[in-house]
């Protein structure tokens, strides 16, 4: 008798849980691997899928071809917007016997609502806005970084770093943030203009937990950053609300526990706690395709 083994993928721009169950739901593992925007690079992606799932199938002395195991792939990747990207994935050469590629935010709206309506804002190295509303999906923002996923990791660092090049200009006053930055460049300006100029995302979020940091301290461009972000995730929240009404709505993402002060309290009353993750929104997913042999409509 074939076993049907379902696996989830949620995969984001600084890293990917790959996490693989039994038809009864039960959890045969989970491993965290590199990034996964398809936007920035597919081959990336499937590299850091391939090596968590690869981790997992060894220590259950499983391969994708093993006789009698069907695998059946959900993925939630960021960098879906992109059509060539998505394209390209999907022609990829693999062997599951189902896979299914949507958006990060698409499983993780599936996952934190159990299925149910609702609609979820990730703040994390970028941000978005998603809701699913009667089985179709609506969205703002995360259109990739920098023109867009204002108020996000990679954001924050973007703008901690103009702001420590203008206090270097003496067009603004400094704090101890924009000190701590110029010495996590070792004092060195040059070194700080040569990275920014070909720093990506990912880099520029790690400055993010600086920004936290010195905000917990009241330094107040720290303050006024996360303030500004908030207004960003404000504006998010407010455009899905037009698209279809207030619905319940999760806040996630690594960011998201430090913005929520700041948020307005039209949104901060409309936020629940997730029932599930993203991991659980893929694997509900492939299963229901699976099921039914039908993709979710999203856009």
């Amino acid at each position: 008798m074939t076993k049907d083994i379902f696996i989830g993928v949620d995969g984001g721009a600084t890293k990917s849980v790959v996490r693989l169950v039994d038809s009864q739901g039960q959890i045969l593992g989970q491993v965290t691997s590199g990034p996964a925007n398809i936007r920035l690079s597919v081959d990336q992606a499937w590299r850091s899928i391939h090596e968590a799932l690869t981790k997992i199938l060894t220590s259950l002395a499983l391969s994708l071809d093993h006789p009698g195991y069907r695998f059946h792939a959900g993925m939630g990747l960021a960098g879906c917007e992109v059509r060539e990207a998505y394209q390209a994935y999907l022609t990829h050469p693999h062997d599951f016997a189902t896979l299914a590629l949507v958006s990060d935010a698409h499983i993780a709206c599936l996952g934190v609502h159990g299925g149910n309506d609702g609609a979820i804002i990730i703040v994390g190295t970028g941000v978005i806005g998603y809701q699913i509303v009667a089985g179709k999906s609506y969205r703002a923002s995360g259109w990739g970084f920098p023109h867009g996923d204002e108020g996000g990791g990679a954001w924050l660092g973007l703008e901690v770093v103009r702001l420590t090049l203008k206090w270097l200009d003496g067009r603004v006053e400094v704090s101890p943030l924009l000190q701590a930055v110029l010495t996590y460049f070792a004092e060195d300006q040059s070194q700080l203009v040569t990275w920014a100029n070909q720093a990506n995302a990912t880099e520029f979020a790690r400055l993010a937990p600086l920004v936290i940091q010195y905000a917990e301290e009241k330094d107040h461009w720290a303050r006024h950053l996360l303030q500004q972000a908030a207004g960003a995730i404000n504006e998010v929240s407010a455009a899905m609300v037009a698209q279809s009404g207030a619905l319940p709505c999760c806040l996630v993402g690594g960011i998201a526990p430090f913005i929520t002060p700041y948020l307005s309290s039209n949104l901060r009353d409309c936020l629940v706690s997730p029932q599930g993750d993203a991991c659980q929104g893929a694997i509900r997913l492939i299963q229901g395709i699976v099921r039914e042999g039908a993709c979710p409509e999203e856009r």
